[in-house]
């Protein structure tokens, strides 16, 4: 029994000590994602086109709405700092207005998965029925 429990405290030993001594292995990809200089709306232009497949038309319209949507939660932002509800009700108005908007642009298979991945999926049916 003593013997099993030291052998198992070396092998623990032995495998803490290797395991620091391993060197981080995405450092260049941290290195290039860090290089990259995009904003929080570029990235979701660029994330838009690339999960929702967005032809040039489709990515021109969105990256317009998404830069109106942008600029709205800003302002909403400011607005209504002290206030956590008016934000809230203010924030959820812009997603409802640009949801609206995007109704136009994308086919339903895009929509759907845009709000999937938005994470908001059951909020648009809710706010349909208001």
């Amino acid at each position: 029994m003593k013997n099993t429990l030291l052998i198992l405290i070396f092998l623990a030993v032995v495998t803490g000590s290797s395991a620091q001594s391993m060197g981080v292995t995405d450092d260049g990809l941290d290195k290039v994602v860090l290089a990259v200089d995009l904003d929080g709306l570029a990235m979701a232009n660029l994330e838009m086109k690339r999960e929702l497949k967005l032809t040039e038309d489709q990515y021109n319209k969105v990256a317009r709405v998404n830069e109106l949507r942008f600029t709205k939660m800003v302002e909403a932002e400011h607005t209504y700092a002290a206030n956590d509800i008016l934000r809230s009700n203010s924030v959820r108005k812009i997603h409802i207005q640009c949801d609206q908007t995007l109704k136009d642009v994308l086919d339903e298979q895009q929509m759907r998965q845009f709000l999937e991945l938005e994470g908001r999926f059951h909020m648009q049916l809710m706010s349909e029925n208001e």
